[in-house]
C-alpha cells in the first residue's frame, strides 16, 4: 500500500506539471471531440440493457479522452505551428461531425468520405444550396460560441487557474481507467487470436477525430479504387445475345430485407402481418412460391448472387462474382431500360455491392448519400416511392426496375413509422414478445410498401416480383434475434411472390400456367438470373434453362448451408440446425 501511495503521489505531481504546461491544449482537443463522444453513445445497441449501454458509453468516452491526452502530450514536444495546425484541424472536424450528427445522425466515416471525394463542383454547389439552412445554423452556433469565449475571457482564465488542481486529480484517475480499458481490449484481442499491440494500434487512434480522419481518408481512396476496379471488371464481360423476345413492358423486382416468410400472414402466420398481399392472393393476383430460400444469411453475400451468373458452386470453386456477366448489362444490350431505386446505403462497406450493381443501370437513385443508415436513421421505405414515381416518368417501351427496401432490418422499431405500431407484446407468444411485436410491425409496414408499389402498375402490362435477401430469427426456435448464422436454415426461409396485372394475365395464359406449376418447386435465389431471363425470353450463352424455376424440368441442385450441409425444411417446430 505504501508503494501504491508513493506512485500515486508521483503521478499526481507529474499530472500537475502536464496540466500546467499542456492543460489548455488538452481541453481544446477534448472539446473538439465532443461530437465523437456523442456518437459513441448513439452507436450502442438498443438490445443491450440500459446499464450495459451506459458502461459501454463511458468506456468509449474514457478511450477518447485517453487518446486526446496522449495526443496533447505528443504535440507538446512539437513546434507551436504544429500544435496550432492540429487544433485547427480538430475544430474543422468537430464542425463536420456536428453537422453530420445534426443532419444525418451520422458522423464522418469512410463512406461519407467516398461521397465527398466523388462529388464534382456542380454537385457540391447544389448540396451547399440544399443544406444552406443547416450550414448557416452551425456557423451561427460557432460564431456565438466564439463571441461568448471572447466576452468571458477573463472569467475563463480565472476559472482555469482554479480548476487546474482538480483537472490534475481527475486525469490521474483517468490514466488508470484508460489503462484498464486498454488492457481489457488487449486481452479480448488475444482471446480472439489477434496481436494485442496491432489491435490497439489500429483501433485506439480512431477514438479521436484526428486519428479517425487519418484512418478513413486512405480507406476511402482504397474503397474508391476497389469500386473502380470492380466496375471495370464488370464492364469488361462480353455480352452476346442469342435471343431477345421480351414483350413485357414493366418488370419490377422488389428486393426486401430480413423478411422471414414465417412471420407473414400470406404464409400462414397467425398474426395479420400481410393484409394487403393476403387480399391480393385471395383475388387471384399473386403466385406465392412456398419453398424458396436464400443462398446466404447476410445481405452482401446474397447480393453477389442475385443478378449475376454466380452461384454457390462457383463460390465454392473460388470464382469472383464481379468476373461474371450481370443482368443489367444483358438488358442494356437487349434495349431494355433499367432503373434502381433504393432505401439502402449508397456508400461505405455495406453499400458497396448495391451501389456497384445500381451503377450498371441506366438510372439509379438512393434516398440517402451516406452510410450507416441501417443503424442510425429512421429513413422509412416510403421514401423510395417518390423516386420510383420520378423514374416511371422516363419509362421506355420495355423496363426493368429494382426497388431495394430496408424492409425489416434491425433495429426493427426504426423500420416503420409510429402509425404502424399495430402489434404489441400482448399479441405475441414465446420469448422476447416485445421485439417480436416490433418485427411483426416492420413486416406489416413492408406489406404496405409492396402494395403501394404494386398499385403503380395495376393499369399496365406488368409483373412485380418480391423476395427478401434473407430471412430472420426472432426467438422462433431458440433465443436468437437477427441473422448472419450461415448454419441456420430458418434464416434462409424467405418469401417469393409474383404479382401480375390483369392485362398481363389476359395476354399470357401459358406463362401464368408455368408460374402456377412452379409455385411449390424447391428453389434457391442464387439462380434468379436464369429465371428472370427465362421470364423475359432472353438468352445468352451462360443462361441455363434447367436453372429457371419456370421450366418444367427445372433441376434444383442440392441446397446447402455454409456450402456444405444440405438445407432441410422441418416445419414450424423444427429443432435448431446443428453447428458445423
Amino acid at each position: 500500500m505504501l508503494y501504491l501511495h508513493y506512485y500515486w503521489l508521483r503521478l499526481k505531481r507529474w499530472m500537475r506539471w502536464f496540466v500546467h504546461r499542456y492543460g489548455a491544449l488538452f481541453v481544446v482537443l477534448a472539446v473538439c471531440n465532443i461530437p465523437t463522444m456523442v456518437q459513441i453513445g448513439m452507436f450502442q445497441e438498443e438490445a443491450v440493457p440500459v446499464w450495459g449501454r451506459v458502461a459501454l458509453t463511458l468506456a468509449g468516452i474514457v478511450r477518447t479522452l485517453g487518446m486526446v491526452f496522449l495526443l496533447a502530450l505528443a504535440l507538446g514536444w512539437l513546434p507551436k505551428v504544429v500544435q496550432k495546425m492540429a487544433v485547427l484541424a480538430s475544430c474543422l472536424l468537430a464542425m463536420v461531425d456536428a453537422f453530420a450528427l445534426y443532419s444525418y445522425h451520422n458522423y464522418l466515416d469512410e463512406g461519407m468520405m467516398q461521397v465527398i471525394f466523388a462529388t464534382n463542383p456542380q454537385e457540391a454547389r447544389e448540396y451547399m444550396c440544399a443544406q444552406a439552412a443547416h450550414i448557416a445554423e452551425l456557423l451561427l452556433a460557432v460564431l456565438a460560441g466564439c463571441c461568448l469565449l471572447r466576452w468571458g475571457r477573463e472569467k475563463l482564465v480565472g476559472a482555469w487557474h482554479k480548476a487546474q488542481p482538480r483537472l490534475a486529480a481527475v486525469l490521474s484517475a483517468g490514466v488508470f481507467l484508460f489503462a484498464g480499458t486498454a488492457a481489457y481490449a488487449a486481452s479480448e484481442a488475444v482471446q480472439d487470436g489477434m496481436d494485442a499491440a496491432v489491435y490497439l494500434g489500429r483501433n485506439y487512434p480512431q477514438q479521436y477525430s484526428l486519428g479517425r480522419a487519418a484512418y478513413i481518408i486512405p480507406k476511402a481512396f482504397e474503397e474508391i479504387g476497389s469500386a473502380e476496379y470492380v466496375d471495370a471488371t464488370l464492364a469488361a464481360q462480353p455480352v452476346e445475345l442469342i435471343r431477345q423476345e421480351n414483350d413485357i413492358p414493366q418488370v419490377v423486382f422488389i428486393l426486401g430485407e430480413s423478411t422471414s416468410r414465417h412471420h407473414m400472414q400470406l404464409y400462414g402466420y397467425e398474426l395479420p402481418t400481410t393484409p394487403q398481399l393476403a387480399a391480393r392472393a385471395a383475388n387471384g393476383e399473386l403466385t406465392v412460391f412456398t419453398d424458396a430460400i436464400s443462398p446466404h444469411a447476410a445481405t452482401m453475400a446474397v447480393m453477389k448472387t442475385l443478378f449475376c451468373f454466380y452461384d454457390h458452386t462457383q463460390e465454392q470453386a473460388g470464382a469472383v462474382w464481379y468476373e461474371q456477366l450481370n443482368l443489367f448489362d444483358i438488358l442494356h444490350r437487349a434495349g431494355i431500360r433499367t432503373a434502381w431505386v433504393s432505401n439502402q446505403e449508397s456508400a461505405g462497406f455495406y453499400g458497396s455491392i448495391g451501389r456497384t450493381l445500381a451503377g450498371r443501370c441506366d438510372e439509379h437513385r438512393f434516398t440517402s448519400s451516406t452510410s450507416h443508415t441501417i443503424d442510425l436513421v429512421e429513413r422509412y421505405d416510403e421514401e423510395v416511392l417518390p423516386l420510383l414515381d420520378d423514374s416511371l416518368t422516363r419509362s421506355a417501351a420495355q423496363n426493368f426496375t429494382v426497388v431495394h427496401l430496408m424492409g425489416a432490418h434491425e433495429d426493427f422499431i426504426r423500420r416503420y413509422p409510429p402509425s404502424f405500431a399495430h402489434f404489441t407484446a400482448d399479441d405475441e407468444q414465446g420469448e422476447g414478445r416485445a421485439v417480436r411485436a416490433e418485427y411483426d410491425n416492420a413486416v406489416r409496414y413492408d406489406d404496405y410498401i409492396v402494395d403501394q408499389i404494386i398499385r403503380r402498375f395495376e393499369q399496365q402490362d406488368a409483373i412485380v416480383i418480391f423476395i427478401s435477401d434473407h430471412g430472420e430469427e426472432i426467438n422462433d426456435t431458440r433465443a436468437v434475434v437477427g441473422h448472419g448464422d450461415e448454419s441456420s436454415s430458418w434464416q434462409r426461409d424467405i418469401p417469393m411472390v409474383c404479382w401480375t396485372s390483369e392485362k398481363f394475365r389476359a395476354k399470357r395464359p401459358a406463362l401464368m400456367a408455368r408460374l402456377a406449376a412452379a409455385s411449390a418447386q424447391p428453389y434457391m435465389t442464387d439462380d434468379m438470373i436464369h429465371t428472370l431471363l427465362d421470364l423475359m425470353q432472353i438468352e445468352v450463352p451462360a443462361y441455363r434453362p434447367d436453372k429457371s424455376i419456370l421450366q418444367t424440368g427445372c433441376r434444383q441442385e442440392v441446397r446447402l448451408l455454409k456450402g456444405k450441409k444440405p438445407y432441410r425444411y422441418r416445419g414450424e417446430n423444427r429443432e435448431r440446425e446443428e453447428e458445423l
